[in-house]
């Protein structure tokens, strides 16, 4: 609970200062606090600070959710976590402790070391084993170097790996990198350590990197790094090493996805150059790179291209450059996998300017289904509207169900006739561990059909928690089923 001091004249008299300060005093004030202060504590001192921080406090938020969802689109994959989000106040942490689950336990702590925030992340350690899971790499990829060296001090250390070196690598935190790398034994590292300097330009961590005895591992994916970043400076002295850094179609094909022409052009100049082929093309075409398509296309000979370049195109959303591609003559093939492709990325305006083409790619009957798995409800509708509606069936709800799309579930069934359905999509809902998609098929007159045994063992072996577990071996008591 937030601490309190006891209602004074003094305190009193503070309250009445406050709200009759003016409220851009105020939100100046709110300004400079942390952030974990400006969402928590402040809106809970009066109306007047409530209302002076509830702008910051909405950026914020805002920034945190895109953040979380930079870090879950990010091409590192899990390796490079974000724990950039503010860090919680001791006395917040505390009260929402006990409606945390353990990862949010572990995620808070490492919030805490990202921030250097000890006091915080000392009472976390001290309330649970494990607590401290990721709070090295918190600590190295916010450089905060004292806490890292707190959390290697604790009995037993808090756990490190090679993501720790590649965080500190990541953000350009040499003396982080540098201490890591100094004890004994050294905090390991891999080839990601010098792809995470390169992918975000640190030439000088590279370099050191590069510089030990044995140096820091290095290849392929190092290159790759470097032009998906579009760092030419890092780029050209990783070629200029002996010998030089390996590289091949991929590196261009990096370059051409994240739009870096520049980089691109100095790729092909070289002699020999880097490799590029059909690749390059679909990844152009993949990140919706309609200058760096044109380019390449214009080359003598032109970069070649094949289906997979437009389905490209489709599953990114990127209509400009279906379009081009489609008009150049003679036209950059497709195939019916086109429909699918952007299906799957829920681009009912791309569906639409497919379907008007003369000829226009057959409609494939796996639209309804990976729609249903990735909850694309408009691109479902779409799909089934046509005069001769898109086909369905079984697997149709299995998908929905296999990803928890519960809305789209409950659409499928109610169209007339609805969407057909069998024990799969039981199966596939638990061994997804969604309980509520489960009941919800259960629950209906007549019920999605089941076989229990077999959901109770996907459901064991799969992502299911206990509670959809201990749903499954009840009802089927209840029906008086027998399931091991």
């Amino acid at each position: 609970m937030l601490p309190t001091a006891p209602a004074t004249a003094t305190t009193a008299a503070t309250a009445a200062a406050a709200a009759a300060a003016p409220p851009d005093l105020l939100a100046r004030i709110c300004s400079l606090l942390p952030p974990g202060v400006a969402i928590t504590t402040v809106p809970r001192l009066n109306k007047a600070w409530a209302a002076a921080t509830a702008p910051r406090v909405a950026e914020l938020r805002k920034v945190a959710a895109a953040r979380q969802e930079e870090a879950r689109r990010s091409l590192c994959g899990g390796r490079l976590r974000d724990f950039t989000c503010f860090s919680l106040p001791l006395w917040a942490l505390q009260e929402a402790w006990p409606q945390l689950d353990g990862e949010q336990r572990r995620l808070a702590a490492a919030r805490a070391a990202f921030h250097g925030d000890l006091a915080t992340l000392t009472w976390a350690l001290q309330q649970q084993d494990g607590a401290g899971k990721f709070c090295c790499l918190a600590a190295a990829r916010g450089g905060q170097l004292e806490a890292l060296q707190w959390a290697r001090a604790q009995q037993p250390p808090c756990p490190w790996s090679e993501e720790t070196c590649s965080a500190a690598a990541y953000d350009g935190h040499l003396t982080v990198l540098q201490w890591l790398r100094a004890q004994e034994p050294p905090c390991p590292w891999d080839e990601e350590t010098c792809s995470a300097a390169a992918r975000s330009g640190h030439l000088a961590v590279l370099q050191w990197l590069r510089a030990q005895r044995p140096p820091c591992p290095g290849g392929f994916m190092t290159c790759i790094a470097a032009a998906e970043g579009g760092h030419l400076a890092v780029l050209q002295w990783l070629r200029a090493q002996q010998p030089p850094c390996p590289w091949d179609e991929e590196t261009c094909s990096a370059a051409a996805r994240s739009g870096h022409l520049a980089v691109l052009q100095w790729l092909r100049a070289q002699r020999p150059p880097c490799p590029g082929g059909f690749m390059t093309c679909t990844a152009a075409a993949e990140g919706g790179q309609l200058a760096v398509l044109q380019w390449l296309r214009a080359r003598q000979p032109p970069c070649p291209w094949e289906t997979e370049t437009c389905s490209a195109a489709a599953r990114g959303g990127h209509l400009a450059v279906l379009q081009w591609l489609r008009a150049q003559q003679p036209p950059c093939p497709w195939g019916k996998g086109i429909y699918i492709q952007a299906a799957c990325g829920g681009h009912v305006a791309v569906l639409q300017w497919l379907r008007a083409q003369r000829p226009h790619p057959r409609l494939d009957e796996g639209i309804c289904t990976e729609a249903a798995r990735e909850g694309h409800l408009a691109v479902l509708q779409w799909a089934r509207a046509q005069r001769r509606p898109c086909p369905w069936n079984e697997g149709t709800c299995s998908a929905a169900a296999e990803r928890g799309q519960l809305a789209v579930l409950q659409w499928l069934r109610a169209q007339e006739p609805p969407c057909p359905w069998n024990e799969g999509t039981c199966s596939a809902a638990a061994d997804g561990g969604h309980l509520d998609v489960l009941q919800w098929a259960r629950a209906q007159q007549p019920p999605c059909p089941w076989n229990a045994a077999e959901c109770f063992a996907v459901a064991e072996n799969g992502n299911a928690d206990e509670t959809t577990i201990e749903w499954i071996c009840a009802q089927a008591e209840l029906e008086g089923l027998v399931i091991g």
